[in-house]
């Protein structure tokens, strides 16, 4: 069921992004790059290959859970179940959002998102190839409290879709949802590294958690936001991406002295370092008034053969998935390699 939304939904997805992105040339409003957007589809690409596989143990043990431990098990059919259901698994993802920003190990899962220096439709499609994954245990509550699998997997996609809009610069506050539904503006503030908006607005449909728990901020113009992250990636290699904040803990946990902190650092807020790593090995402090966009020059012969490439493998990538079932696992993960080394490539025309 999941697959048949995402298939109805993919072709309503690039003729925004082609709207949107015609609208930006339009009114020479700079909303996006070649590069940039390029680097957010194929993080969205790797998701979709790497999920194929990670996933799997953690519906498996969904459904044991839900068969054996479940509460009450609600049948597929219940209207009640889908609502009450829809509400528990948006105050779940707001939480599972939330560590997600403040833990440091949960942070490599979901930094991917907020790499991008742009703000616009691509960017809802780039995600953490490991986020679903590393945070999917939150979720297990639904199974103990009799959801369905089909009905998680269901209301799991439908929030991401419903996310999709909402990555967007070409729309104001929109009047009387601001505040109660997510909107583009509220997210923004999301995305955005200035000091005050900084770890705010986690909620995916409703924005009612973060006024509950007080990480509610409204946007301010007079504020404007500014997107990416504060140890900023610079490259649009998206298989980097992936794994840039692992690296950034292996490499503290290598160097300091301290085997309680080797392990401790994993479990600390997003940023924490151990004492003696920090003051031998100190990373660049985030300055906003001295804040520049990753942007190398390439040519624009490079720019069409990158756009190219990518949209030969996004066409494609359907396909070959659909072919699964037909594969065995070793073959299967030596075409998901292919595709990865063709990401890599057509991203690295770019840089």
């Amino acid at each position: 069921m999941t697959e048949q939304i995402l298939g109805v939904a993919i072709p309503f997805f690039i003729l925004f992004i082609l709207v949107e992105a015609a609208y930006s040339l339009w009114k020479k409003k700079d909303f996006y790059r070649v590069n940039d957007a390029v680097s957010s589809l194929s993080c969205g690409s790797v998701t979709i290959l790497v999920e194929v596989f990670s996933k799997i143990p953690w519906i498996l043990l969904y459904i044991y859970l839900f068969k054996n431990f479940s509460i009450v098990q609600f049948p597929i059919s219940s209207i009640a179940a889908w609502i009450i259901f829809f509400m528990f698994n948006d105050f779940l993802y707001y939480w599972a959002h939330r560590l997600s920003h403040e833990i440091n190990f949960l942070w490599s899962g979901h930094l991917p998102h907020h790499q991008s220096e742009e703000y616009n439709l691509t960017t809802a499609l780039r995600q953490g190839a490991l986020q679903g994954t590393i945070v999917f245990p939150i979720y297990l509550p639904m199974a103990i409290l009799g959801c369905p699998i089909e009905m998680y997997l269901v209301l799991a996609v439908v929030n991401k879709l419903y996310q999709f809009w909402i990555h967007t610069r070409t729309i104001d506050k929109v009047p009387l949802i601001e505040g109660i539904l997510n909107t583009p503006s509220a997210h923004r503030v999301h995305h955005a590294v200035n000091q005050a908006y900084v770890d705010r607005n986690y909620g995916g449909t409703f924005m009612v958690f973060d006024k509950w728990f007080g990480t509610w901020v409204e946007e301010d113009k007079a504020n404007p936001a500014v997107y990416g992250v504060r140890k900023p990636y610079r490259s649009f290699n998206p298989i980097k991406a992936h794994i840039d904040w692992w690296i950034r803990l292996g490499k503290d946990a290598y160097h300091t002295k301290s085997w309680k902190d080797k392990i401790k650092l994993w479990f600390m807020p997003t940023g924490w370092r151990p004492k003696d790593v920090s003051n031998s090995h100190p990373w660049d402090t985030f300055d906003l008034a001295s804040f520049e966009k990753y942007d190398p020059k390439v040519s624009s012969r490079r720019q069409w053969l990158s756009l190219t490439l990518y949209a030969i493998i996004a066409i494609s990538i359907p396909t070959v998935l659909n072919l699964k079932g037909q594969l065995l696992i070793w073959q299967h993960a030596l075409i998901v390699l292919a595709y990865l080394l063709l990401i890599y490539l057509a991203n690295r025309l770019n840089y």
